[in-house]
């Protein structure tokens, strides 16, 4: 790939060539705009002496806009406060499309805006569809000139019915964002301000909760290549809206060019090794999907003795006597469990569970279960037949799947979930679900699918990662352990975002186990979520202090969600992905890192293999001079890039690294099990897969 074949989604600009006056007033003006006085420009004091002193946070500004009683400053753009001129153009800006293009525009936390072009080809007579852009300005992340950064934030839909006549149908509480008068506002601060409003006037953005309520069908989202789909939608708003002179005219964002190049420098890769994995026999490959079934699965379960066994309803018998057949005697291509996974088990159909309850099953399950004799020397794994369908969308029937889950767990039985709906609809292309399941099914036994070719280090490794549950709007957190940098885990936990002090003692006891039976590690990784604030920091800081361990702690933020903020095209390949294992720098200590299957710029890419944007990644540590180590750095992105390729519920390479996203399984689930806890057994496995 040539290095200047890539562009970024940022547009840049130029400041005004000359000074600009600007307004200024103590007091609230008609239509000013409260300043914090971290926004305060430089000269201030020249027009309020001593404001920096007498405890003034707040003043009122017009921006450029003359008004008598206000006093001026002359600004110089390009040695200003620059989050005064971030303000200034974000005024600017949503003045412009909120008030001159009259269009939805909504501010992020930080202020950034967002637009909502209306999409009729998409909307209906009971939903109007609204494609949404944020535009960010920024200064010199990524070139030498102030910047705009477009990226699509995909689609929302609002309701055509208002709260009114919604009312009787859905519970006021699931109201989230209402729009009325062009203007989004918050449902749940409406109801605080204590005002009378007219609510046939309101109208609900669409959320889980309503859509659920409603009844209205969760679409499953194309399979399509998001490249070229997100560089289509903000080209589009580009040549629209920020070429169109009367935007420059209005908001004095001039002699902007399109997209810029990413600059040469900014671009890396990840070490040759990276992509590398070791299969049976040590033989060294790069694509599970193909190298696993020709090289076999690096290491085998350990246990001898492995019975399967199925838990389905009664109208599954036939179902899971095919499913059998399928893993025993092979499918299509795939040869079957043993055949292509080295997964030996013995078929135990007597061990079987039939139930007739298909609304409330575990009772019958847990009363059977409790008469089995579960033998010792005998490895079970248990495969569910789930009687519902993954888009079903009551709740009840998910809740289901969770406490077979946790029955099993408790009686340390493994378990895998299919879904013969899913099954007989994909027909003969059900064939590929079998890899994975396969894949998934050693990991929970104990196997390893393939492992990391890297030496192994003495350091430890913690993932963190988060999931929020809509129903009850908490956040938990998982966290992953690993004893070392070659990709198996163990330790895993949950807690709740509120918990950090809880996480930190979890930390700093499973680095004191390990410090007791081997040397102490040479550093301490942690893959979070997100960036890593202060106070989380302290208490993990804190933590190890009082176990005396003085290491290097490299905290690595892994943006959980894929990065489609800031992104890269790679305009040579008519695909527009980079290839995998490219990571571009975009500030200090921040980068972009692209996880695919694309290795080569000549191989043949199908579209089922997926285009993953990339995620972004901030590293920090606490020996502030390890981060000047370009060393380092590489090593630490390698072992990120590594660890996405370390994910075995798929034969396909993710885009998250397993230290965040085994986490965020662990997570989602066991919130779901009764005392919020994970039965002792699925503490040290890979259950969740």
């Amino acid at each position: 790939m040539d290095a200047k074949s890539l562009i970024f989604n940022i547009i840049t600009f130029e400041f005004p060539s000359e000074n600009q006056t600007f307004y200024f007033s103590k007091e609230y003006i008609e239509k000013s705009v409260k300043i914090h006085k971290n926004l305060f420009p430089k000269k201030i004091e020249s027009i309020f002496p001593d404001i920096n002193n007498d405890n003034t946070d707040f003043i009122y500004t017009t921006f450029n806009e003359k008004k008598e009683d206000l006093k001026s400053i002359d600004i110089n753009f390009s040695e200003e406060n620059e989050d005064f001129i971030k303000k200034y153009y974000n005024f600017k800006i949503n003045f412009y499309f909120k008030h001159i293009k009259k269009l939805i525009v909504k501010k992020s936390f930080i202020n950034d805006n967002q637009i909502w072009i209306p999409d009729p080809q998409k909307s209906s007579s009971s939903i109007n569809v609204y494609k949404k852009f944020s535009i960010r300005v920024q200064f010199k992340t990524v070139s030498n000139s102030p910047e705009l950064l477009l990226s699509y934030d995909g689609i929302s839909k609002i309701l055509t019915n208002s709260v009114s006549k919604l009312i009787n149908k859905v519970p006021p509480e699931q109201f989230n964002l209402v729009l009325n008068d062009n203007i989004l506002r918050k449902w749940r601060k409406m109801q605080e301000d204590g005002k009378t409003f007219d609510y046939s006037k309101y109208y609900p953005v669409l959320n889980k909760k309503i859509q659920r309520t409603l009844k209205i069908p969760f679409t499953v989202p194309p399979h399509c290549n998001q490249y070229i789909k997100y560089l289509e939608n903000i080209r589009n708003f580009n040549n629209t809206y920020l070429a169109d002179n009367e935007f420059a005219e209005n908001t004095g964002l001039s002699k902007m060019n399109g997209f810029i190049d990413v600059e040469p420098s900014l671009i890396h890769t990840t070490t040759t090794e990276s992509n590398l994995l070791v299969f049976n026999k040590n033989q060294k490959g790069i694509a599970p999907k193909t190298d696993l079934k020709r090289l076999k699965p690096y290491q085998t379960s350990p246990y001898k003795t492995i019975h399967m066994f199925y838990i389905y309803h009664k109208d599954d018998s036939k179902n899971a006597i095919e499913i059998n057949n399928r893993f025993t005697n092979g499918f299509s291509w795939f040869r079957g469990l043993q055949e292509y996974a080295n997964i030996l088990f013995y078929p135990d159909l007597d061990f079987n569970i039939e139930f007739t309850n298909k609304q409330n099953p575990i009772p019958e399950i847990e009363h059977i279960l409790s008469e089995r004799d579960i033998k010792k020397d005998v490895k079970y794994i248990a495969i569910y037949l789930t009687p519902y369908s993954i888009d079903d969308t009551n709740y009840e029937h998910h809740e289901i799947y969770y406490k077979v889950k946790e029955l099993l767990l408790k009686r340390r039985i493994t378990s895998q979930v299919i879904s013969p709906k899913k099954m007989y609809g994909l027909g003969q292309s059900w064939v590929y679900s079998l890899p994975n399941i396969a894949v998934a099914i050693l990991a929970k036994l104990d196997g390893i699918p393939w492992r990391l070719n890297t030496p192994i280090n003495n350091e430890l490794i913690v993932g963190v990662g988060a999931f929020k549950r809509m129903e009850e709007n908490i956040q938990y957190i998982g966290s992953a352990f690993s004893f070392s940098n070659d990709g198996k885990f163990k330790g895993f936990e949950y807690f709740t975002k509120n918990e950090i002090e809880l996480l930190a003692g979890k930390i700093s006891s499973t680095v004191h186990d390990y410090a007791t039976i081997n040397n102490n590690p040479s550093r301490l990784i942690i893959h979070f979520y997100k960036t890593m604030n202060e106070k989380e920091l302290y208490y993990i800081e804190k933590a190890l202090h009082e176990i005396e361990l003085k290491i290097p702690i490299f905290i690595v933020s892994i943006n959980k969600t894929e990065s489609k903020d800031i992104v890269a095209f790679d305009n040579t390949w008519d695909k527009k992905m980079p290839l995998s294992g490219t990571f571009i720098k975009i500030g200090d200590n921040k980068y972009l890192l692209f996880n695919n299957t694309r290795y080569t710029s000549t191989q043949e890419y199908k579209n089922i293999e997926g285009f993953p944007f990339p995620i972004k990644l901030n590293i920090d540590c606490t020996q502030k001079d390890q981060l000047k180590d370009k060393t380092i750095i590489q090593d630490l992105i390698d072992q990120v890039y590594q660890f996405s390729r370390m994910y075995w519920k798929s034969v396909k390479q993710q885009n998250l690294p397993v230290t965040i996203k085994y986490p965020e399984m662990v997570a989602q689930i066991a919130p779901h099990f009764e005392g919020n806890d994970i039965p002792a057994f699925g503490k040290d496995n890979l259950w969740f897969l």
